[in-house]
């Protein structure tokens, strides 16, 4: 289902918040979330909590038409840049550098002429971008860009940027049927492809690595494999039973080696604490079953959000968070949401 601009505009109201304190999990002190997702009208989604229950429209003066924000990369409580789509000529790219209070609209129709799809940024002046058919690099905030993939990656959507360092970086990608993963350890000079054997068939959606030697990928299918030596070798850990199924595993989140969430269509999430040999198959809440969760991230092997969207009927959002370790979720929005596509946390 992550397919960035597969169009679902539903209706947003704006709230003072849109979370639900009667019951589930405990607000989490200290913490800095943003949840982003589809526009309404030309004002982009972007939410904020300081506590995991309470969601804060911010942004809510910004107007860009056509703003379906996919992606959303939180540095610190101060720091988060946010991408999607593509508007006025090229695509959208977000930055705060006060936590929310102000966002700028970073880029130019020169820098950045393909619709954005995933954001990955390591600071206030260093992000990577994923496109259609590029993949662009700043070093100064976002005020210009460099292309990255020049001739040396294949012309595909890439909707999965993951960067160790500013020189070590992980991009997943696909586009009919195809799908790559990608790895530069100088800064997109040279790539490498991984695991052509097993992403022909499955466009890979997000990768993530942990260190160096751990690196996982998920996609179409229900695809989600593992490398444990930097990718030279990968292992496809879905149980077997699922895999190659129609529906989509669209994001993931590493605590450790071992300890890894998955977010998937039709409510499905999934955790592993012996990297993916067995599946904890979690069940969401009454109404969330149909909803594709897009979004997923968690601080710690108990406490976990994630984020998605309903394809059916009026297309809403929803957030949904747990603190026992996935035995409940529960719903921490009031159903007025539009889709939402990605949620991130400062570190």
């Amino acid at each position: 289902m992550k397919l960035y601009h597969f169009t679902l505009i539903g209706v947003l109201v704006l709230l003072t918040g849109c979370g639900n304190n009667s019951s589930g999990p405990s607000p989490v002190p200290g913490i800095y979330g943003w949840a982003v997702g589809d526009t309404d009208g030309s004002i982009p989604t972007i939410l904020h909590s300081t506590d995991g229950i309470e969601w804060i429209h911010q942004a809510t003066d910004l107007v860009i038409p056509n703003c379906n924000l996919s992606s959303v990369s939180v540095v610190d409580s101060s720091t988060v840049w946010a991408s999607g789509g593509f508007s006025e000529g090229f695509g959208i790219v977000l930055k705060t550098i006060d936590g929310g209070e102000t966002w700028l609209r970073m880029g130019s129709e020169i820098d950045l002429p393909n619709a954005t799809l995933t954001v990955n940024a390591l600071s206030a002046d260093v992000a990577w971008v994923g496109s259609e058919g590029a993949v662009y690099f700043t070093t100064d905030g976002g005020v210009s860009w460099a292309d990255m993939a020049q001739s040396t990656l294949p012309d595909l959507n890439w909707q999965g940027t993951y960067c160790l360092s500013s020189s070590n970086v992980w991009l997943s990608g696909g586009m009919n049927g195809q799908g790559s993963i990608y790895h530069t350890s100088d800064g997109g000079v040279l790539w490498t492809a991984h695991a052509e054997s097993l992403t022909a068939d499955w466009p890979v959606l997000s990768v993530k690595a942990y260190d160096q030697n751990n690196v996982w990928a998920v996609g179409h299918g229900f695809f989600i494999s593992k490398s444990i030596n930097g990718g030279i070798d990968w292992e496809i850990v879905t149980p077997d039973s699922l895999f190659g199924s129609g529906n989509d595993a669209n994001e993931i989140t590493i605590m450790s080696p071992n300890d890894v969430w998955v977010a998937l269509d039709y409510g499905n999430i999934w955790k592993t604490s012996d990297g993916g040999s067995t599946w904890d198959i979690q069940t969401v809440p009454d109404g969330v079953q149909g909803y594709f969760m897009l979004g997923i991230y968690a601080s710690d092997v108990n406490t976990a959000w994630s984020v998605g969207g309903s394809g059916f009927g009026t297309p809403s959002g929803v957030i949904i968070g747990t603190t026992n370790g996935g035995t409940t979720w529960t719903r921490l929005d009031d159903g007025s949401l539009p889709i939402l596509w990605d949620i991130d946390f400062a570190d």
